[in-house]
């Protein structure tokens, strides 16, 4: 179960057309799970979606000096004020919460499959490895409305590239049965990790489905809103 921390926000980095991570000094706020998240509370004069929001954590639970989220920035009063904060500004957390994490079953196939900046939970999840040198037999596919949105890429694919046992996959398509069965060998042996916007996420776990993946394999969790 969560707590609520204080921590305070120190810069922002740009890492895509309309997103940017946002880097709070960690403090006491403690070990966590990829793809775990937490609730950033901002007080100001809010639209009707009130003044907090939820995010999944995009840093590593092995970095101790920083806590990051990633967001895409849309015309809200909420985004407009995480993008105007100013370094040392002090903002309330809680956290971490959620169940969206890595099976325990270490040896596993794992497929993850993200929308958008659904991709948050798999960058804590592959830093994570990067950060402990282990080996995990890990696809990642992450689509995008275009090229400019690709959040991670760069940082992802060199993981990859250090790691045999890792493959990522970004692309400004839809992600098709003809895309995943050039990458997986066997549907029904993989574990898959499904993200993104609510309708996605249904289609991806259809496609999966149909492509005769097994039902309880399949973990989903919906970015809705964000």
């Amino acid at each position: 179960m969560g707590k609520s921390y204080r921590v305070v926000f120190e810069k922002k980095e740009k890492v895509a057309k309309d997103a940017y991570t946002f880097y709070f000094r960690r403090g006491d706020f403690p070990d966590f799970i990829p793809g775990q998240y937490l609730r950033l509370e901002l007080p100001h004069k809010a639209d009707d979606r009130g003044t907090t929001r939820y995010f999944t954590i995009s840093s590593s639970p092995l970095n101790k000096k920083y806590l990051t989220i990633t967001t895409r920035i849309i015309k809200s009063t909420f985004k407009k004020e995480l993008l105007n904060l100013k370094p040392g500004t002090k903002v309330n957390v809680f956290g971490p919460m959620g169940w969206f994490v890595l099976p325990k079953d270490e040896k596993e196939e794992k497929v993850f499959i993200a929308g958008g900046i659904g991709v948050t939970p798999f960058r804590s999840l592959l830093t994570s490895i990067k950060d402990k040198q282990l080996e995990k037999p890990i696809t990642l596919f992450a689509a995008f409305s275009n090229k400019e949105n690709f959040v991670f890429y760069a940082e992802l694919a060199d993981i990859a590239k250090k790691n045999s046992e890792i493959e990522v996959v970004y692309t400004d398509l839809r992600i098709s049965s003809d895309l995943i069965n050039k990458y997986i060998a066997d549907i029904q042996k993989p574990i898959f990790l499904v993200t993104g916007p609510p309708a996605m996420v249904e289609e991806i776990k259809k496609l999966l489905l149909d492509l005769g993946a097994i039902d309880e394999k399949i973990q989903t969790e919906d970015f809705d809103g964000y």
